[in-house]
């Protein structure tokens, strides 16, 4: 028969760029380790504990990962490039290893690491319903004002320090708009009248 998120409201499994490792070009840049003949390593961590990392030596043009994917030894160049930004200075990208596709991330989904487009991975709210990619973006600016995920937990009386008044009202009014169209979505799957 099925029951909660089973039937038609059942999006499709599609692989999410948040589950997949990604390395940011601009990151490593900010860093400073893209300097000509340096090793670094580099690492992913999901509740404060490392679970992947990769080392890397970085040349004039390119990087060369290491790394062991299911304990296979893997070697993989990655190039990167500048452009020129409209008000002076560059921009540095990587160039996917796969396609040659300009981008700022690259992503570790399988052995070796590529594009988004080449692994055609999603962003996570892709594989969200509507109503749910409401709740998502309420959560979203219910963490700005401070204030607990959900729509049963109530919004904070007083605006976080350092914030205008007239935007922590303006964010008030959205999360209270979004979530009150989330909840009618939400009446109107189980069968509830909103009139």
């Amino acid at each position: 028969m099925g029951g909660w998120g089973s039937g038609r409201w059942l999006r499709s499994g599609k692989p999410t760029a948040e589950g997949a490792l990604p390395l940011d070009i601009r990151r490593l840049n900010k860093a400073k380790v893209l300097t000509p003949g340096r090793s670094f390593s580099w690492q992913w961590s999901r509740g404060g504990n490392v679970h992947a990392s990769i080392g890397a030596v970085a040349y004039q043009d390119h990087l060369m990962l290491r790394y062991s994917h299911r304990g296979e030894s893997v070697e993989q160049k990655v190039y990167y490039t500048w452009t020129s930004c409209n008000y002076g200075g560059e921009r540095i990208w990587f160039s996917c290893p796969f396609c040659g596709r300009r981008c700022a991330v690259i992503y570790g989904a399988g052995k070796y690491f590529a594009c988004r487009s080449c692994y055609t991975l999603v962003y996570k709210t892709c594989n969200e319903s509507k109503r749910d990619r409401r709740f998502s973006k309420a959560n979203k600016l219910r963490k700005k004002i401070g204030a607990k995920p959900g729509c049963l937990n109530p919004l904070p009386i007083f605006k976080p320090k350092g914030m205008h008044e007239k935007t922590w009202q303006k964010i008030r009014c959205q999360i209270q708009a979004i979530e009150y169209r989330g909840l009618i979505d939400l009446g109107r799957m189980i069968g509830v009248n909103s009139d």
